[in-house]
């Protein structure tokens, strides 16, 4: 067993390790936080990305959608012109006119579509990046709550070292 002449060293040591272990935790919650940070900042640019080819692959399509309209008016002249018919007026002009509308309908939804499915990478990066935010800020708080939480319990060893000594002397 201590004797009493121990008590003060062995408070002062159980000060120093609590307060190096609030340290240490305050250290931890720091490093966690910012590979938090920089996990959500990586799959900010990996939505950045998933939207920059989502809007180059709208535009292939679009272009693919064109390259159909344009195959299948072709169609319609040859067609047209193997039976003598022409494609100025009446039910054939009727028929090409139909052709560009529904092309631009549907190019129209290709590009509509594409933008909503970019806006959703754009908003998820959004996200990850507030994320990133927030992270970092709880590794600042975590060495502040640490830096505190230190103090504190140095100046609660330090009172209770004076209360002891003031008891004995």
């Amino acid at each position: 067993m201590c004797g009493p002449a121990a008590l003060p060293a062995l408070l002062i040591a159980a000060t120093a390790v609590t307060a190096a272990g609030q340290g240490l935790q305050a250290l931890q919650a720091n490093k966690q936080a910012k590979y938090q940070a920089k996990i959500a900042d990586r799959n900010a640019a990996l939505e950045n990305e998933a939207a920059r080819q989502e809007i180059e692959n709208t535009r292939d399509r679009a272009v693919a959608h064109y390259r159909n309209v344009a195959a299948v008016k072709g169609r319609q002249r040859v067609m047209a012109a193997a039976n003598g018919i022409s494609l100025d007026f009446g039910s054939a002009a009727d028929v090409v006119q139909d052709t560009d509308m529904l092309g631009r309908e549907d190019a129209r939804r290709i590009y509509d579509d594409g933008f909503q499915r970019s806006r959703g990478f754009e908003i998820n990066a959004s996200n990850y990046r507030a994320g990133a935010r927030s992270a970092r800020q709880a590794a600042s708080n975590a060495l502040v709550n640490g830096a505190f939480n230190m103090a504190s319990t140095a100046l609660s060893g330090a009172s209770q070292y004076s209360k002891m000594k003031a008891g004995r002397v």
